[in-house]
């Protein structure tokens, strides 16, 4: 039964034809891995075909530059002999240089420096390759070939190399940046899709998290055990717990949203734990109206509170107080959650899940622009959260400063 060969056989040589074509692409190519994806032998086949076609091409351009005054059939001989020193020169030169420096390190350098090296190299292998046929030929036979009227056209020859080198330099730098934007471009992409993926895995274990069993079991039993002795708390509980899930349904569908709304979300949550923990928790809000405007990503404060409430004031006899504020510096917008519990954790701080979950949906949306720090309050913990702030907020943002504590 027939079988189809990989890229790894055509690599191998194992498809004669595939092989070849990679050896030709790579002679257009500034890349070494390219020259590396063809066996040895591909190359050396394609460098005949190159250097035979140039000794031809040159062979005819000596003729009808003397006139016919050249035997093109004695000045073929010799050419052929050049063309090919100095074709197998360049390409040992560069089978060289990738054994050396590494075809990945080469690759690696910038535009500007990979297209001088793919510039320079051929004409030190023209350099080398007319010494291999001075020896080969002699004075005489290389005369009668390359150089048939005088030593000048050696000269004008390595002149036109010359040119031709530094019109590919400047085409292939163009052509290199042009593929370094796409490539960047691409990664752009990749990360906008990654951003969006873990955006939105972010917002639906955000509103997992909130509508939860247990938080809703807990929150109805409350709502339930305050009908007959505290109605109105009891409506309170139930209206705050209908704010949530409204606005956690509104969140689970949007892309982004303002640290104003956000903080609308909070309020309705920390309200609820304040009812059931009748009176051992109290909380302090501090973002100045300009700041509501900051674009934020949804659910980003939630998980923080919960933090601060289930590892830090439940866990304390008496409760304590929690505040969430927010200021602007240095182009940022800079976010604390800090409490008075039971203290800083650092087991706790990394390992978890929550935390972790919010690092890594930072890194994928702004990189090393945003992050998450955990510090001790002496007593109770501190959480700082720091973003970008875009442009056209960082002026309204700047005027809104306020101290976190």
């Amino acid at each position: 039964m027939a079988g189809t060969l990989s890229d790894g056989d055509a690599a191998r040589g194992r498809d004669p034809r595939a092989a070849l074509r990679r050896a030709w692409d790579s002679w257009f190519s500034s890349s070494m891995a390219a020259s590396e994806a063809a066996p040895w032998w591909a190359h050396a086949v394609v460098t005949l075909v190159f250097s035979l076609s140039f000794a031809a091409l040159l062979t005819a351009v000596t003729w009808v530059l003397s006139g016919g005054r050249v035997d093109p059939l004695r000045a073929l001989g010799p050419n052929a002999v050049i063309a090919l020193c100095i074709g197998y020169a360049i390409h040992a030169l560069f089978a060289l240089s990738g054994a050396v420096l590494g075809a990945a390190r080469i690759d690696a350098w910038s535009p500007s420096r990979r297209a001088l090296f793919f510039s320079l190299l051929p004409l030190l292998g023209v350099a080398l390759g007319f010494g291999a046929a001075h020896l080969l030929l002699g004075p005489l036979g290389v005369r009668d070939g390359f150089a048939w009227a005088s030593g000048r056209f050696v000269g004008g020859a390595l002149l036109i190399w010359a040119l031709f080198s530094l019109i590919w330099w400047r085409v292939s730098a163009h052509q290199m940046r042009l593929a370094e934007a796409q490539r960047q471009r691409e990664a752009e992409r990749v990360r906008a899709e990654r951003a969006e993926r873990a955006a939105l895995l972010a917002q639906l274990r955000g509103l997992q998290a909130q509508i939860e069993p247990h938080f809703l079991f807990n929150t109805l039993a409350n709502v339930v055990g305050l009908i007959e002795p505290q109605p109105q708390q009891a409506k309170a509980m139930l209206e705050r717990l209908i704010d949530l899930l409204r606005g956690s349904l509104s969140a689970s569908r949007a892309a982004q949203t303002t640290l104003g709304q956000e903080i609308e979300q909070l309020r309705a949550y920390l309200d609820i734990m304040s009812l059931r923990m009748v009176g051992r928790m109290r909380y302090e809000i501090r973002v100045q109206p300009p700041l509501r405007q900051c674009p934020v990503p949804p659910l980003l404060l939630q998980p923080l509170v919960e933090n601060a409430i289930l590892h830090g004031l439940e866990p304390k006899v008496g409760g304590g107080r929690l505040l969430v504020a927010a200021t602007a510096r240095e182009a940022r917008l800079e976010i604390c959650v800090e409490d008075d519990g039971v203290g800083f954790d650092a087991a706790r701080a990394r390992q978890g899940v929550g935390l972790a979950n919010l690092r890594e949906r930072l890194a994928t949306l702004y990189g090393s622009a945003a992050g998450l720090t955990i510090e001790d309050a002496r007593p109770g913990t501190r959480v700082r959260l720091w973003l970008p702030l875009p442009p056209e907020e960082r002026e309204r943002a700047e005027s809104s400063r306020c101290p976190l504590r």
